[in-house]
């Protein structure tokens, strides 16, 4: 009976753990919690490569004629395999959501979870002006306004968020309708606080919270975390010295049914 390869059994394995773990993620859209949409099809180009890759060593599981075993070759690989599967499943069953929202994705539980412990979290906060800002206004011109009120949606959030920090003395008094999270942040005053959304670059490594000041005008306050919809008008403020738009609310309600589907600034 010929003796199998061992170094072969663990690099094949290796090669398809990870394309099933590629394949699971991309079946199941989740891939979008870890990288930019724009990404998918390079992970489904790596995703066939290490297959096939996979395959092609198999021919080789009987040639015995190998160095010396060295498991310490394949820790940097079998390291991050366990993570994969080990700290998804603690990230995903994490209930730390002040808001109560039962979300599906672990990179956003964990976030949320960062956002309640600690109210000044590890997150940088979107200054706009991004790379994306003259992109943006070529594919779209100007705001969503029906009625004399600017409608920000989950489509529009990052256009719209640079336009009006761009451009706060063109947009004062006028009525604007967003929703988001409720951020607070050390900087802002008691009844100040962020409406935002996670805004991803390119990957999870590089989140980001995107959004605009809001000023709470003696109405209802929810707790950090929380998913809202507010309607105001904007303004002008003073942040450390910087001149901002601020939205003062004239209506807030709970978003009982929030896309917390992540923004890109392009």
């Amino acid at each position: 009976m010929k003796k199998l390869n061992l170094d072969i059994i663990i690099k094949t394995s290796i090669l398809l753990s990870l394309s099933i773990f590629y394949l699971r993620i991309i079946l199941t859209n989740e891939i979008v919690l870890y990288v930019h949409p724009r990404i998918i099809p390079f992970a489904v180009f790596g995703m066939i490569s290490m297959f096939m890759i996979a395959l092609f060593l198999l021919g080789g599981i009987f040639n015995t004629k190998k160095k010396k075993l060295k498991f310490k070759n394949y820790i940097v690989f079998i390291i991050p395999l366990i993570m994969i599967f080990f700290m998804q499943t603690i990230n995903t069953n994490s209930s730390a959501n002040a808001s109560d929202i039962n979300s599906n994705s672990s990179l956003n539980s964990s976030a949320n979870s960062t956002l309640n412990a600690n109210s000044s979290s590890s997150f940088d906060i979107y200054s706009g002006k991004s790379e994306s800002d003259d992109q943006g206004k070529i594919d779209k011109k100007e705001l969503d306004i029906k009625n004399g009120i600017i409608e920000v949606t989950l489509n529009n959030f990052v256009f719209s968020l640079d336009e009006i920090l761009s451009n706060p003395n063109k947009y004062m008094g006028k009525e604007i309708e967003i929703s988001g999270f409720v951020y607070r942040d050390k900087a802002l005053n008691e009844n100040e606080f962020i409406i935002g959304r996670f805004m991803m670059v390119c990957c999870a490594a590089d989140m980001q919270i995107a959004g605009i000041v809001c000023d709470n005008n003696n109405l209802q306050t929810y707790d950090n975390n929380t998913w809202i919809k507010v309607k105001g008008k904007i303004q002008k403020t003073s942040i450390e010295g910087d001149v901002e738009p601020i939205i003062v609310l004239e209506h807030i309600e709970k978003d009982s049914n929030p896309d917390t589907s992540y923004v890109y600034p392009f």
